[in-house]
């Protein structure tokens, strides 16, 4: 009996330890549930009670500077599988791979899925989702979303750019605007019943969302076709790789065009190679040859080591650092103003005047025009350009920056430092866009015309742009004129190296108004006996500004005589050795010669030409603190074979070079080459007959 009562005893208190061992468990159990992670189940009790639906916002709408749309959004199906409903996954699997053209192993694998639902396709075409709704398909659904659309296909597609299938810009403006244009989306928080349904008036919370901004351009949709279309033109005359045109108003940075080929339709992007998505105005660099002597010539007017009536001489060649530099015109020039030397587009000419600045000077005017640095008109992947090194740059490449070679820039740099010397002197920095409209609830962000900095005067930016029109209507840039228009500009023709292949551009400075309308045309990797700039790049130029000046209804003009007016008055130079550089320089102004003085003294040691020399008026006349920094200015040798005697020492005069003359009659023979370059205080032996 005792042995009977302990069994049972030691069978409460087991299964008592067991019942206490399994209260403990319990216990702890509801502590870990109630008290330490009781953030977690009640965040999972709220996720099977209420459910988050996300709001899609609309994309902002891209218009033109006069309110044509270039990029909308528009509602689109995506294409839904819902597995579970899916009655023959294998025949509709087939149905759908032949609609969309995808693998069937790929549809059947996402089909037969464990997802509820799943994306098949986002954003199909209007005649893709009504193939597949006629189809009636079991399990196969649609929702719809926002798809953006280009209504006018290519047109300024380089510009615009594109957006993926989330709707985010992957390229152009859609990019780079993509804060504003994208908008945020909203959300709204419903209550659920048991059975998933939603409870009426069940709301918990409601997050609003906010559409994109509209963005308003500067570009002109018509004058952009008009861009376009001369590109398509000239790609069936030449043969070249690609083209592009920019036309800037000068007076505000406004991009009224900025066209590029091969073009590209942003609809449908991914069926185009990439290279087709460059924006090949900012992002690529190129040599731009005479069009730089524009740079040059501004440049040396207003650090008055030049005028227009200066005396420059071009034998076919000049010789920098024993290299050859030679003129288009294997004759060369001969004797010829500045002026000319600009018509001419010589090259010669050009490298005298580049190095005449010395380098620290003409370097820094190159930076202040915008080169070797990006403008800033916020577009993806701006190139910045291609200056060298300044501890790198000896004569010889500062001779071949005069004419714009060894140094790359891009076309929207050139564009830019051009219209500054169309705009009075001052650089503006290029604006594509003009506003971000924000909605009738907050004010609109304006991007107003920024002046970057005065670079030169206004009266050099004056003389400069009349230097350029005699390159229009008498130089090497007469296919570019239009009758009755005072255009100014300059062609430009670079070769590659160790190839014969061309860049070839014509740069223009057209009066449209109270403005001067900037237009810029290159056309890339010309190949064939067609090349120059004048022959490919101005008549392209000559079409488009034609087209823009009728649509903007700018007339002729009545006087087209728009020649620079140069003075064939002579003047006698004044001895103004011992002379104090003040008095000097007012004397020489008065009389109407420009003035350069050179060194920290105060006294003049030394002059340029010398006195009694019969000099152009307006011609420049240096003045020197000491003589040996004459002595050792290096000047260009003229060709003196042919004139007189008389006719010689007058050159000689007026370039500052001493002569020996051998004989009577005329030179037959000289010292020294023509174009080698020699210091001031050597003589050249010449043999008369």
């Amino acid at each position: 009996m005792q042995r009977f009562e302990k069994t049972v005893k030691n069978r409460v208190i087991f299964y008592f330890a067991i019942i206490f061992i399994l209260f403990i468990i319990l216990a702890l159990r509801l502590v870990w549930i109630q008290i330490i992670n009781s953030a977690e189940y009640k965040h999972m009790a709220l996720s099977q009670r209420v459910k988050e639906f996300v709001v899609n916002s609309e994309r902002g709408i891209i218009y033109d500077n006069t309110g044509r749309k270039l990029a909308v959004s528009l509602p689109a199906k995506t294409v839904v599988a819902l597995p579970d409903n899916i009655i023959n996954p294998e025949k509709t699997a087939a149905e759908l791979a032949e609609i969309l053209d995808k693998d069937y192993n790929t549809i059947y694998r996402r089909i037969i899925s464990d997802a509820a639902a799943i994306f098949l396709q986002r954003k199909v075409s209007r005649k893709t989702f009504q193939k597949i709704e006629n189809k009636n398909l079991k399990g196969i659904t649609f929702t719809e979303e926002s798809k953006r659309y280009y209504p006018e296909g290519e047109l300024a597609s380089h510009i615009i750019g594109f957006t993926g299938v989330d709707n985010n810009g992957l390229n152009g403006l859609e990019l780079s605007y993509n804060n504003y244009l994208s908008g945020k989306a909203g959300k709204i928080i419903v209550e659920k019943d048991a059975e998933g349904h939603t409870i009426p008036n069940g709301v918990r919370e409601a997050v609003p969302g906010r559409d994109g901004y509209n963005v308003h351009l500067t570009i002109d949709e018509v004058i952009q076709y008009m861009a376009e279309k001369e590109l398509e033109n000239a790609a069936k005359t030449f043969d070249f790789s690609g083209g592009s045109v920019i036309v800037m108003d000068s007076s505000n940075g406004d991009l009224l065009a900025m066209a590029n080929t091969p073009t590209y339709n942003p609809n449908n992007f991914a069926n185009y190679p990439e290279k087709n998505w460059r924006n090949r105005a900012i992002s690529d660099v190129f040599e731009p040859g005479s069009t730089f002597k524009i740079i040059t010539a501004a440049s040396a007017l207003e650090e008055g080591v030049i005028t227009e009536n200066d005396i420059l001489t071009d034998p076919g060649h000049i010789y920098v650092e024993n290299e050859e530099i030679s003129c288009w015109s294997s004759i060369g020039h001969g004797s010829q103003t500045f002026a000319e030397v600009i018509k001419n587009s010589c090259n010669p000419g050009f490298v005298e005047v580049g190095l005449k600045m010395k380098k620290e000077t003409f370097y820094s005017y190159i930076k202040a025009f915008g080169f070797g640095e990006q403008t800033g008109i916020r577009l993806p992947a701006e190139a910045a350009g291609i200056i060298p090194d300044y501890q790198k740059i000896g004569p010889l490449e500062l001779a071949t920056f005069s004419f714009g070679h060894g140094i790359s820039v891009t076309p929207i740099q050139l564009v830019t430092a051009v219209a500054a010397v169309a705009n009075e002197g001052k650089l503006m920095r290029p604006r594509l866009v003009k506003r971000v409209d924000t909605g009738s609830n907050s004010e609109d962000i304006i991007n107003e015309p920024q002046v970057v900095r005065q670079v030169i005067s206004k009266s050099t930016a004056d003389k400069t742009k009349e230097l350029l029109k005699q390159v229009v209507e008498s130089g090497t840039g007469t296919q570019a004129a239009i009758e009755g228009y005072e255009i100014g500009g300059k062609t430009g023709t670079a070769k590659h190296y160790n190839e014969d292949i061309y860049d070839s551009s014509f740069i223009g400075i057209v009066p449209a108004g109270d403005r001067d309308l900037v237009i810029l045309t290159i056309l890339y990797d010309i190949k064939g006996e067609t090349y120059y700039g004048s022959q490919t790049a101005a008549p392209v130029f000559k079409n488009l500004t034609a087209n823009i000046l009728n649509y903007l209804n700018i007339k002729p003009g009545q006087d087209n005589d728009f020649y620079f007016k140069q003075s064939q008055r002579e003047i006698i130079v004044p001895d103004l050795i011992g002379s104090d550089f003040l008095s000097a320089e007012t004397s020489l102004r008065e009389k109407g010669f420009n003035v350069k003085l050179m060194g920290d003294g105060e006294v003049v040691r030394a002059q340029l030409p010398a006195s009694g020399v019969k000099a152009n008026y307006k011609s420049t006349v240096w003045l020197f603190s000491e003589k040996k920094q004459r002595e050792q200015m290096l000047i260009a040798v003229p060709d003196f074979r042919g004139l007189t005697g008389i006719e010689a020492e007058r050159l000689a005069g007026e370039k500052g070079l001493k002569l020996i003359l051998d004989g009577s009659g005329k030179v037959v023979g000289q010292s020294v080459y023509p174009g080698s370059r020699i210091k001031s205080s050597k003589k050249v032996n010449l043999k008369l007959r």
